[in-house]
């Protein structure tokens, strides 16, 4: 794991547009309640979650794990009787899924930048609210896993080498691009 270490002028932010969102220097940690006020389409949203992650990524991802930690989007997932995946959230514990790894280079071409990571957990609880709500998505949302890594492969073919290794590991050997061809289109 790699530690993301904060400047003093990320700390600033964190403070002055979050202030229900503290930095716990000894665990390097964000914690806290994002009060939502987004609009998307003339929208309004207003919401309050209770977010935690830890500043440090892996070799797998640009980006720290989040969790929901009060395990409010658990239970609209229940309270709509649909699984967690369907709100983005990949386990018990609340753990978010922001993106798929292939698209990270898109949103952070520098690496990790705290405000568009902040902006990117507000939009994905706008939509998760949004969909509470309106029983509705407000835009479409990515596919999981293989199914978005197949998805992928038709919205931007500059990630295709991406989508070529996430395949291969699924299936578990190289693929040629016939065979490529093939699952994505069985997978339509």
């Amino acid at each position: 794991m790699v530690q993301i270490k904060l400047t003093e002028e990320e700390l600033s932010f964190l403070e002055s547009k979050y202030p229900d969102l503290k930095f716990d220097i000894g665990e390097n940690t964000i914690s806290g309640v994002l009060a939502l006020n987004c609009s998307y389409k003339n929208i309004p949203i207003k919401a309050k979650y209770d977010i935690e992650f830890h500043l440090e990524i892996n070799c797998n991802s640009l980006l720290p794990k989040v969790r929901e930690t009060s395990g409010k989007i658990l239970k609209i997932a229940k309270r709509k009787k649909l699984i967690s995946a369907d709100f983005h959230v990949n386990n018990i514990k609340g753990e978010l899924c922001l993106i798929i790894p292939a698209k990270e280079k898109q949103r952070y071409p520098n690496g990790f930048d705290l405000k568009e990571f902040l902006r990117h957990i507000e939009e994905h609880l706008y939509w998760i609210s949004y969909f509470d709500r309106y029983e509705k998505k407000p835009w479409k949302d990515q596919a999981h896993g293989y199914e978005g890594y197949i998805e992928l492969y038709h919205e931007d073919p500059t990630l295709r080498s991406e989508v070529k290794k996430a395949l291969e590991t699924k299936e578990k050997h190289n693929l040629t691009r016939p065979e490529i061809r093939r699952i994505i289109k069985n997978k339509k």
